[in-house]
């Protein structure tokens, strides 16, 4: 009788110190739940603190044979488009990119095909990882446009006084229109070319092709033509030129003045 006493106080006493056990463990487990839940919020609040920091922008421009246009401009935990314009794809999304890879990204949003102006929030994002802005097919796995992303305050920097010229043809090529610096971008107007296989435009030192900027290929139907000059110095160029890359022949080219 007396060991049958003894056994169960054995036991009784193993059950206690097990459930004892489990609730140790359990109040643990629970308080590492809480730390962890208090270390996610802790660092979603540091990643927005770090964001509202962030004042970047840029000038979206089309990739390939794609046209897109607009700006960038990402401030207060928001990516906005303005101003934005796009060929029409069957599933364009916004990436945040290093390097202009979209593998190396992170997708933001689908984008309105028709919408000018457009906002998404970024505050779940380390904006300190990027540098570019894709427009990205992602049905056709194709680049459809891109934004090179600069500090506000550089972009302003960079932002040249308004220089012009006139386009003259050069030997027996006929060109003529305008072209303007503004707002780092080249504007084309009025402008009429000959046609060739592969015309550019670039910007010399005094008509120097090899040593002078490719911007784009141009169109040679279009007489109001905008192209970005982002991370482009201007005070190096002062002359705009038609180039046919094909022939390596100038057609026509437009000395810049203040």
């Amino acid at each position: 009788m007396k060991a049958k006493v003894a056994l169960f106080s054995i036991v009784l006493g193993a059950a206690l110190a097990l459930g004892a056990c489990g609730e140790a463990s359990s109040s643990s487990s629970d308080s590492k739940t809480k730390e962890n839940k208090v270390t996610m919020s802790d660092k979603k609040e540091m990643l927005m603190e770090a964001n509202q920091k962030v004042d970047l922008m840029g000038t979206l421009t089309g990739a390939g044979s794609h046209k897109v246009s607009g700006n960038v401009t990402i401030k207060d935990n928001k990516l906005m488009l303005s101003d934005f314009v796009t060929d029409e794809g069957p599933d364009l999304h916004v990436y945040l990119v290093k390097g202009n890879n979209v593998e190396d990204g992170v997708e933001v949003s689908k984008v309105d095909l028709k919408a000018k102006t457009q906002s998404f929030d970024v505050s779940d994002k380390d904006l300190s990882k990027y540098d570019h802005v894709l427009i990205y097919c992602e049905k056709a796995h194709e680049e459809f446009g891109e934004a090179t992303l600069m500090d506000s305050a550089d972009e302003n920097a960079m932002t040249t006084s308004m220089v012009t010229g006139m386009f003259s043809g050069a030997g027996s090529h006929k060109v003529s229109g305008n072209a303007m610096i503004k707002d780092n971008k080249l504007m084309f107007t009025d402008f009429v070319t000959d046609e060739g296989p592969d015309l550019h435009v670039y910007l010399t030192k005094d008509g120097d092709v090899e040593s002078g900027k490719e911007l784009a290929k141009i169109d040679l139907n279009v007489k109001e033509q905008t192209f970005s000059l982002d991370n482009i110095n201007t005070a190096d160029y002062n002359t705009v030129v038609i180039y046919c890359q094909k022939a390596h022949e100038t057609f026509g080219q437009a000395m810049l003045n203040s």
